[in-house]
């Protein structure tokens, strides 16, 4: 191999491995946040979908202390409560900017009626009927769901739709929801 061949290899090399590649958000585990074990577990097949889009109707969050324990609440209130397997969603957004890990991209959540087992439901910790969410939450949900695409989680072609497209709530909230329109995996019709 001459030297301008292997020049042109390890050009090529770098230039393969660095161009394209998705920077994922920073992921609290559910170790991070100190979750309970799940009861049992459904698996969903990748890629999904659908992604989903949801509030948790409860008080913001900005530190991970904060956050860990909103979502500790959520958990309690889900399997205690509700009796349900384990926490609903599979992602949530804080407003510290990370992303926690509910049952993550390969579990079967309980957030969306009918979609459950086929989508990934992402809960934006706070109410956003009549606030925002914070610019840095909406930069980790996209950071997310271009990860999840880059790892072959959901479909290249993913479509994002709020909770009150196809079902009988008011999640993600009106602002949120506003705010989701401009995505542009955000479809118009399920």
């Amino acid at each position: 191999m001459n030297t301008n061949t292997l020049l042109l290899t390890i050009f090529l090399n770098i230039f393969i491995n660095t161009s394209g590649a998705i920077e994922c958000p920073t992921i609290i585990s559910r170790a991070q946040w100190q979750a309970r074990r799940s009861r049992e577990d459904n698996f969903l097949i990748t890629p999904i979908p659908y992604v989903i889009i949801h509030h948790t109707v409860t008080p913001e969050c900005e530190t991970f202390a904060a956050c860990s324990g909103r979502i500790r609440n959520i958990q309690d209130y889900h399997m205690d409560e509700l009796n349900w397997q384990d926490i609903g969603f599979s992602f949530f957004i804080g407003g510290d900017g990370n992303v926690y890990e509910g049952v993550g991209w390969n579990k079967e959540g309980a957030h969306t009626y009918g979609y459950n087992k086929k989508s990934v439901g992402i809960a934006f910790i706070g109410s956003y009927q009549r606030e925002e969410p914070s610019q840095k939450m909406v930069d980790a949900a996209h950071k997310l769901i271009a990860c999840g695409k880059e790892q072959l989680m959901v479909r290249p072609d993913v479509k994002v739709l709020g909770a009150s497209q196809v079902t009988g709530t008011v999640s993600p909230g009106k602002k949120l929801y506003e705010k989701i329109q401009s995505w542009p995996e955000w479809a118009s019709v399920p």
